[in-house]
């Protein structure tokens, strides 16, 4: 579950039976998500954001719980973001590579709503063809953020339908 905000998805999951590993930067969000999951072993939680890359990010804030806050690099406009602090970012193609299929063969739902940070994650996928490990990816994509988001989004279906990948939906909301 990467941007888990509150756990909505995280519960459906576990409701299916899954271990899910949530990730969520906030610093209102994710002590929420520690008392909520403190005594559930299939859940593991990390206060991170998810990049194509490992390091630190300034994560901006324009209300203390809303979705839209993100990374400062995952999108062109500033406006409207009243503070920001630096959050560790994980490279989630390694991250999955080390640390679930390690032990997994597949992986079977990756739910990616990351304000903006997608499009270089969902390159890096492709690119690695780590989609072919996973049964369905569901991705909120976050073009509006971008002065080229149109480009990216038209980029992103291209690599789509130019690989044949039809596990991948963009229209996750």
């Amino acid at each position: 579950d990467c941007g888990a905000h509150a756990g909505l998805v995280t519960d459906l999951l576990l409701d299916c039976g899954a271990i899910v590993h949530s990730f969520e930067p906030n610093d209102i969000l994710f002590p929420i998500l520690q008392n909520k999951y403190k005594n559930n072993k299939n859940v593991i939680l990390h206060k991170a954001a998810l990049s194509n890359k490992d390091g630190k990010a300034k994560f901006m804030l324009n209300d203390s719980i809303s979705q839209g806050n993100r990374l400062d690099s995952s999108g062109d406009y500033d406006e409207g973001y009243d503070e920001s602090y630096e959050v560790e970012m994980i490279d989630l193609v390694r991250y999955i590579n080390e640390n679930i299929l390690n032990t997994n063969n597949r992986i079977y739902f990756l739910k990616l709503d990351i304000e903006g940070a997608e499009f270089d994650i969902m390159d890096k996928i492709i690119e690695t063809k780590l989609y072919e490990k996973i049964d369905y990816i569901a991705c909120e994509t976050h073009e509006r953020y971008f002065i080229d988001g149109k480009n990216k989004i038209e980029n992103l279906r291209k690599l789509i339908k130019n690989h044949n990948i039809n596990n991948i939906l963009l229209d996750w909301i």
